[in-house]
C-alpha cells in the first residue's frame, strides 16, 4: 500500500472512531480488510469506542476474526475492542483463551485477553444473577 493512502486511511479510521456514530461500523469493519496493519490496528480500535451504540454482534464477528491477524498490535486492538463488548463478547471467549494461553503469543496479548475473559466472564455473571444493566463499554 502506498504511504500516503496508509496515512489517508488510518487518519479516516481514527476520525471515524471519534464520531461515535453506529452508521460508521460497516466502513470500519471494511477497513480490517485493508493491506496496512496500522489501518487494521485503529479500525479495531475505533470499533471499540462503538461499544454500546453500534451493533454489538456485527463488531464482535468482525473483532473475533481479527484476533488471527498475523500482526500481534493488530491482536492487541482487537482483544482490547472486545473487552468493551462485555455479554456480546461470549462468542470470542474460546480465541480469547486461546490467546491468554499461548506461550508463543507476545505477553501484552496475553495480558490483554486475559483481562478481556475476565471482563466479558464478569459481565456475563452479572447477566445471569439478574443484574438489569449490563454496560457493554465495561461489563460492569
Amino acid at each position: 500500500m502506498e504511504r500516503e493512502t496508509e496515512r489517508r486511511l488510518a487518519a479516516h479510521a481514527v476520525e471515524l472512531g471519534r464520531r461515535a456514530a453506529p452508521a460508521v461500523l460497516p466502513e470500519l469493519i471494511g477497513l480490517l480488510d485493508t493491506p496496512s496493519p496500522e489501518v487494521r490496528r485503529l479500525a479495531a480500535s475505533a470499533i471499540g469506542k462503538l461499544a454500546g451504540i453500534a451493533d454489538a454482534e456485527a463488531a464482535v464477528a468482525a473483532l473475533t476474526r481479527t484476533l488471527r491477524d498475523k500482526h500481534p498490535q493488530v491482536r492487541q486492538y482487537a482483544v482490547k475492542a472486545l473487552k468493551a463488548y462485555g455479554t456480546t463478547a461470549e462468542s470470542a471467549l474460546a480465541d480469547l483463551r486461546d490467546i491468554a494461553s499461548n506461550d508463543s503469543e507476545k505477553a501484552y496479548n496475553r495480558r490483554d485477553a486475559s483481562a478481556a475473559v475476565e471482563t466479558v466472564e464478569e459481565a456475563l455473571r452479572l447477566q445471569a444473577a439478574g443484574e438489569t444493566h449490563v454496560c457493554q463499554r465495561c461489563g460492569a
